[in-house]
């Protein structure tokens, strides 16, 4: 650790005891090392948070300091968690608990400031705007990162938010513009843009989002959250669906039918918003590429269309992801997961290349010359060895086409948006395949999984890429979705994901079938998280 600027402290515990001693402290952070320089940084704000020596513009001070080493650090520290399955490994939640103790010791170092800032006179209270602004905006980090790995929050956070924005209010600063070279497009942001950005973000439903979404979330967030606005005096008597807020609820915006005048209650104004967003989805969908209207570089005009679509669905209209959900009559699912085993299920045998013979085992070949057979307990033990099985779980409630589910306790598998499952409800006579479309995991630990069944009965087949054709035993498991002409639903192929390109071959093999046959990949109709879904002809 870096010597302290200062040589004569005024505490004996504090790293650092003025503004200066702190710039000198953080220049001794190695920031190489993430898991040590984050776990420095919130020794430091531990102390700093605590200590009755420092004054209050140095704390200040300080924190700005900081807050750029520690946004970094949460940046590279998050990759250690976020797009993990779901319980997280220990490993896993140990770097997680960090990232968030963080965030809330920045949020309690900017409350210290706040209380130094009330009193009329008081030395910070020319900073008032930019301390209600940067303790916003941990206090919507704090929920952004339960996101990440689809955690519920406490309530309490929403109270304290709305709290922050009555100061705001009756102190006439909500929409000073103060400097944000971390939580902003532009380099500025104010209270209103921070309180704002929270309440999109949480009716983006970060459950249902891939890690990568959730940051063309946040982006957007940066980028238009200027054009929302929260009025209270003088609200227009408006007409159809509108979003409010609650300052007395922990949550966030609702949108009702008709906005009846009230203390608490505060309008959300998405006029500008609106504009914004249509434009883009129509542009997007004319062929514009994101960079032209100042979205993600990185996204396909399709991808952002999509995405962008459904925030203007979620943000703009009150639209739901989900249809209103019904009890079911069956309560347990079976479930099985990942390609091999989905295909082990569905087919009743273990997977082998269908154009290359399998060796026999040693065992394999006493048997027959013992038997005149493979013996069934031979087969099973060979079976064993893949350690294939299904799990019941709890079915909560049910909508077309989607299920939500209860995990077990005991159960051994984790999860994550996007991944692929063979479910099998009730008395079927086989698996079909879903996707997990939602994660939550309750403050009590108990995971809760919307999953949505891909369309048609599946046939377990086996597929190899365009670069594979005249390579032996290179199939891999694959399903054949049948068209369904009713519901326009054309023949799809569900195949491990990065082996399908557009416009290239695919062999399928057929069981029963004396030869492969080629298709050609049309288009992808879903990338998953370890599938893809594809139109072929």
């Amino acid at each position: 650790m870096a010597t302290q600027a200062n040589p004569e402290p005024r505490s004996n515990t504090l790293f650092f005891s003025d503004a200066r001693g702190c710039k000198e402290w953080l220049k001794g952070i190695a920031l190489h090392n993430v898991p040590m320089a984050q776990q420095a940084i919130l020794d430091g704000l531990r102390i700093l948070n605590r200590s009755a020596t420092i004054g209050a513009s140095d704390r200040l001070m300080c924190l700005e300091l900081m807050r750029d080493k520690a946004a970094f650090l949460l940046a590279e520290q998050r990759a250690r968690y976020s797009g993990k399955t779901i319980p997280l490994m220990h490993g896993d939640v140990a770097a997680w608990n960090i990232s968030k103790t963080l965030l809330s010791e920045m949020e309690a170092g900017y409350v210290r400031c706040w209380d130094d800032a009330k009193a009329e006179g008081a030395p910070l209270a020319a900073h008032a705007a930019l301390i209600l602004q940067r303790t916003m905006r941990y206090i919507g980090l704090q929920m952004l990162i339960a996101g990440f790995v689809y955690k519920r929050f406490d309530g309490a956070l929403w109270t304290r938010l709305h709290a922050l924005w009555r100061e705001a209010e009756s102190r006439g600063v909500a929409a000073k513009k103060v400097k944000d070279s971390v939580g902003s497009a532009d380099g500025y942001s104010s209270v209103q843009q921070a309180y704002t950005a929270v309440l999109l973000g949480q009716a983006a439903n970060v459950y249902e989002l891939m890690p990568r979404e959730i940051d063309f979330v946040d982006a957007v967030m940066k980028r238009f959250s200027h054009k929302v606005e929260v009025m209270h005096e003088g609200m227009p008597a408006a007409i159809g669906v509108q979003a409010i807020v609650d300052l007395s609820a922990q949550r966030g915006i609702q949108y009702v039918a008709r906005v009846d005048a009230h203390e608490d209650v505060r309008l959300v104004e998405l006029t500008e918003l609106n504009k914004s967003l249509r434009r883009r989805v129509k542009r997007l969908a004319e062929g514009a590429t994101p960079a032209e209207l100042d979205l993600p570089a990185d996204w396909g005009a399709r991808e952002a269309h999509d995405h962008l679509a459904r925030l203007y669905t979620l943000w703009c209209e009150g639209g739901s992801t989900r249809a209103v959900p019904s009890v079911p009559e069956e309560t347990h699912a079976q479930l099985t997961f990942g390609l091999s085993e989905i295909h082990f299920f569905m087919s009743g045998t273990l997977f082998e290349q269908p154009d290359v013979p399998r060796e026999l085992t040693r065992q394999e070949l006493n048997d027959i010359k013992m038997f005149g057979k493979v013996s069934e307990a031979t087969v099973r033990a060979r079976y064993a060895e893949y350690n294939y099985g299904t799990e019941s779980w709890g079915i909560i409630d049910e909508t077309r086409g989607s299920y939500r589910l209860l995990r077990p306790a005991n159960s051994s598998h984790p999860l994550a948006i996007g991944r692929v499952l063979g479910v099998k409800i009730g008395k079927q006579d086989s698996f079909y395949l879903g996707v997990v479309r939602e994660l939550a995991e309750e403050l009590d630990g108990t995971i809760y999984a919307t999953v949505n069944m891909m369309p048609g009965k599946p046939e377990a087949t086996a597929v190899r890429g365009p670069d594979d054709h005249h390579k032996a035993g290179s199939y891999v498991q694959g399903f054949r979705l049948a068209p369904m002409p009713a519901l326009k639903i054309p023949e799809t192929l569900v195949v491990p994901a990065g082996l399908a390109q557009a416009g290239r071959g695919i062999d399928i093999f057929h069981p029963g079938h004396g030869s492969p046959k080629e298709v050609r990949v049309v288009e992808f109709i879903e990338r998953g998280a370890d599938f893809d879904r594809v139109t072929i002809k």
